[in-house]
């Protein structure tokens, strides 16, 4: 017989889009009252969560989203990129004889800056008003 697993199961309310997170995902959940938590989950109950030793009930979260390390450190990265990049714009601008090179450093690095931003908190957010959560057999 084939052992069954819990699942946690995310489903839109205005379609019939459906996600499937497994235990051990590394997820960030914020909270209704705010909080918010980073880390692999595990299943405790139909109706409770654990992220790093913290339960969590699922009619508390207020959304959800996968947040692989890759992805934290890609976006990370940028932002440290695009940062060394203004910062080199802004001296060239201010001190070099050469202020167009400056200016297109500064805006270079605030775009870079600007994805690694996008690339951080934008990722595949499921929130509580259009998704519903539930722990499944599967």
């Amino acid at each position: 017989m084939l052992a069954q697993e819990q699942v946690l199961e995310m489903t839109k309310s205005d379609s019939e889009k459906v996600r499937t997170f497994k235990q051990n995902k590394r997820v960030k959940i914020k909270t209704l009252e705010g909080e918010k938590y980073i880390g692999r989950f595990q299943i405790i109950d139909e109706k409770t969560i654990e992220i790093e030793g913290d339960i969590i009930k699922l009619n508390t979260i207020s959304n959800i989203k996968s947040r692989s390390i890759m992805a934290g450190i890609a976006g990370t990265g940028l932002i440290l990129y695009g940062s060394l990049i203004a910062l080199v714009g802004g001296l060239e601008h201010a001190w070099a004889d050469n202020p167009q090179v400056g200016n297109g450093l500064f805006v270079a690095g605030a775009v870079i800056i600007s994805s690694g931003i996008f690339f951080n908190e934008f990722a595949r957010n499921q929130r509580s008003d259009k998704w519903n959560y539930k722990i499944i057999e599967k």
